[in-house]
């Protein structure tokens, strides 16, 4: 059974450009990143992630500093999705013990309530 994903947009707020561009190299490879850019400070992105997963953004919107080191993020879902008309996640070849971003998804406190990054050995979804 397919995983049934939504969108979500992330706008935020970093202390530099420095940092925004930093943050956005670190997760450029996300497999739930459609697309991410950044402005000065400021990082938008938008992410196309399982819906179960959906407390994973929204926890990004309550702790930004402590997620992705952002001073503030707010997200979006729009009620409906034009284009693609199929939503897709970037999967590598062969998954990988460490998370595109760095995380170890095996060491992570989340683990129990989290699906881990599907890039991984330890993704739970389908």
């Amino acid at each position: 059974m397919k995983e049934e994903l939504i969108c979500g947009i992330i706008t935020g707020q970093a202390e530099t450009p420095q940092k925004v561009k930093k943050i956005a190299n670190a997760y450029k490879n996300c497999p739930y990143v459609a697309f991410m850019s950044t402005k000065n400070n400021k990082l938008y992105a938008i992410y196309f992630l399982p819906k179960r997963q959906k407390w994973w953004i929204d926890y990004i919107q309550k702790k930004p500093q402590e997620t992705f080191g952002l001073e503030k993020a707010e997200i979006y879902y729009p009620d409906n999705v034009q284009h693609p008309k199929t939503l897709k996640m970037r999967l590598p070849k062969k998954k990988q013990k460490i998370a595109p971003c760095g995380s170890d998804c095996e060491k992570c406190p989340a683990n129990n309530r989290c699906l881990c990054c599907p890039a991984t050995i330890f993704y739970k979804g389908a």
